[in-house]
């Protein structure tokens, strides 16, 4: 039978064992507010959400960078520059240096920028470099081994944040509904007290 006191508390010298009522949110019973039920499908709905949607968010995310690494993989091409300038000595202890290179896009275009490049090459030399679809230098895409691992990392970022948002929403709607029914509670206490002090007196 339960007594509404926690599990394993010891009462006038005996121990008393609180039964633990599964779903009692949707059973009917004299105690049970609405507030509970409703209280209980938010809570369902919640759990639902983050044992299917943490996962999908953090699946949706490895696709997506790796979705952009392959789009990368099509939009930038890997080209030949040629040096128009013998490049400068490199600092001590270094083997790079900077130089202006010039290479011509596909649609006929000319571009130069300054680029590293090793400090033993000379004017007209060839150095690879990078663009995009209309002919301007980029960075290279992430190599695979990288893009695997920022996958992981969205994946991952995604699915526990999705997890947190679902435990905060729940922890705010519990509290929400407890205040509620305190609130209740302290609203019939005083209607009922009088009458209580009354036949007890």
């Amino acid at each position: 039978m339960s007594t509404g006191l926690p599990a394993g508390r010891e009462e006038a010298g005996a121990t008393v064992r609180v039964r633990r009522v599964w779903l009692w949110r949707w059973r009917r019973n004299e105690l049970r507010h609405r507030s509970h039920a409703v209280e209980g499908w938010v809570l369902l709905i919640l759990g639902v959400a983050g044992f299917v949607g943490a996962p999908l968010g953090g699946a949706v995310a490895w696709d997506t960078v790796l979705e952009g690494r392959a789009r990368q993989l099509t939009e930038r091409h890997l080209i030949d520059a040629v040096l128009v300038e013998d490049p400068a000595p490199a600092a001590r202890g270094s083997t790079r240096t900077r130089a202006t290179v010039r290479w011509t896009a596909s649609d006929g275009t000319a571009h130069t920028a300054r680029v590293p490049v090793g400090s033993h090459l000379e004017r007209g030399a060839r150095v690879p470099v990078w663009t995009d679809q209309d002919g301007a230098m980029t960075s290279a895409p992430p190599a695979p081994a990288a893009a695997r691992f920022d996958a992981a990392a969205a994946a991952l970022t995604v699915t526990v944040g999705l997890g947190f948002l679902v435990l905060a929403v729940h922890r705010l709607v519990r509290r929400r509904h407890e205040r509620r029914r305190a609130a209740q509670w302290d609203r019939d206490w005083a209607r009922v007290a009088p009458e209580w002090d009354r036949r007890t007196a």
